[in-house]
């Protein structure tokens, strides 16, 4: 063979190789590939089936339901009333009710029953609001502790040095709280189990179905639509009591009675925004059963 024969022939021969080589390459790649798809194909297919939240329509769904089944019946409204002046235990019994998927708005009936939910749900969340109540002591206790031994002495507060880190902590355990507790509310209203509304597994599963960006947008988005009318409407009423009382000279009795009128109204206000707000909550939770 010719040296010029020779040279192609092993230039055909290395280009073969490297073609070789880059074939097992590039398939030793594509396998890895579809080995980290298949590790994250669960958490892809979650992401891309879970659909939009229509707020709009829960919203509305909730007005409706709130305004038909409470604002339109004065008898059942006034019973909410007494719902609420009783410590609001049988009010929390009423929410049970609703959390179970009632489809229209309950009667107020069985005053014994409502007593006993009601209690259960409190039991519920003020076990939800144990490690909230440690972390609040541990970061205020001395604070606390300091005012009460020094007759309220104002320089017991200039003495004391906040534990930023506790006082974070506890903004995050609340956060997370706020989210796991309305879902855990209502599976253990729908399971009548205490140990289903600590099954943490069960209530992640939930908001993933629901879809977590859409869970977090409707607590922030049922938190803005009550907290925000009910805050203008306190802070209102102190605001022109005070404007009266110092216009006027009335003193402190007139912003007293502009407080007192705030808590009636809020009396009455009340069932509304607890229908309204359970109502709301039982939509999304069930949102999660649409999308399986």
């Amino acid at each position: 063979m010719s040296r010029a024969c020779e040279g192609n022939y092993l230039k055909i021969v290395t280009g073969q190789k490297n073609d070789v080589v880059h074939i097992e390459k590039r398939e030793h790649q594509y396998s890895a590939n579809l080995e980290i798809a298949l590790l994250l194909s669960p958490l892809l297919i979650n992401r891309y089936t879970v659909s939009q939240l229509d707020y709009v329509k829960v919203l509305g769904d909730a007005w409706n339901y709130t305004k038909e089944g409470v604002f339109g019946k004065t008898d059942r409204w006034m019973k909410l009333i007494v719902a609420i002046i009783c410590l609001g235990i049988p009010m929390n019994g009423y929410v049970m009710r609703i959390y179970r998927g009632a489809e229209t708005a309950p009667e107020v009936d069985g005053w014994k029953n409502l007593f006993v939910d009601g209690l259960k749900l409190i039991i519920l969340g003020f076990i939800y609001a144990i490690p909230i109540i440690i972390i609040w002591i541990l970061a205020y206790g001395s604070m606390l502790m300091r005012l009460m031994s020094e007759s309220m002495n104002t320089s017991a507060l200039e003495s004391w040095t906040p534990n930023i880190a506790l006082i974070v902590l506890l903004y995050v355990v609340e956060i997370i709280v706020g989210i796991i507790l309305p879902v855990a509310s209502i599976r253990f209203a729908r399971t009548n189990s205490f140990s289903e509304a600590f099954n943490f597994s069960a209530i992640l599963d939930t908001i993933k179905q629901i879809g977590w960006i859409n869970y977090i947008i409707a607590i922030i988005l049922i938190a803005v639509v009550i907290g925000i009318p009910v805050c203008i409407l306190i802070i209102g009423l102190i605001l022109v009591g005070g404007i009266i009382a110092f216009a006027l000279g009335f003193g402190n009795m007139i912003i007293l009675v502009f407080v007192a009128i705030a808590v009636l109204i809020l009396l009455v206000i009340l069932p509304l925004i607890a229908v309204f707000q359970a109502r709301y909550m039982t939509r999304v939770y069930d949102s999660a059963a649409i999308e399986e």
